[in-house]
């Protein structure tokens, strides 16, 4: 997919920068370890299947996105939660941290145990921080088109 960003405005992220990303998270969890993943369509799922696979998890996906003014999804089962207590949710990037942050409201509004968020990347000027980040962006970056590699 090309993005209508000029070239200098992009920043490509290889399949090797990506492997840094998640090994970056993976090191930052310490001794927590999630019993579930949660990955968020479409961008996180990628970063999902891996941790879940790591963890040796089951893993579930979120439909929600909040780009271009969309409506966030409801039809995820949130009772197949119930049994599970370290929760991580995945995406890809924390941009404006809108749709981190109504996945937040979500869980609290269900009176679900606070989830865990991490983000390959995470800009500093989002709304909503992560627990995670594989790496932050600075402000000088903050406006770059971010590729990742399965784009």
């Amino acid at each position: 997919m090309a993005s209508s960003e000029p070239a200098e405005l992009r920043k490509l992220i290889s399949w090797s920068d990506y492997d840094e990303l998640v090994s970056s998270i993976a090191s930052q969890l310490g001794d927590w370890e999630p019993d579930v993943i949660v990955g968020l369509t479409r961008g996180g799922l990628i970063p999902a299947v891996q941790f879940s696979h790591m963890f040796n998890v089951k893993l579930y996906t979120l439909n929600i996105s909040l780009r271009d003014g969309k409506a966030p999804s409801t039809k995820f089962d949130w009772k197949q939660l119930n049994k599970y207590s370290n929760v991580l949710i995945v995406d890809d990037i924390n941009d404006s941290g809108a749709t981190l942050f109504e996945v937040h409201n979500q869980f609290y509004t269900r009176a679900y145990p606070n989830p865990k968020f991490a983000t390959l990347l995470s800009k500093r000027s989002s709304k909503m921080s992560v627990d995670y980040a594989g790496e932050l962006i600075n402000k000088s970056r903050d406006n770059d088109w971010i590729v990742f590699p399965w784009e």
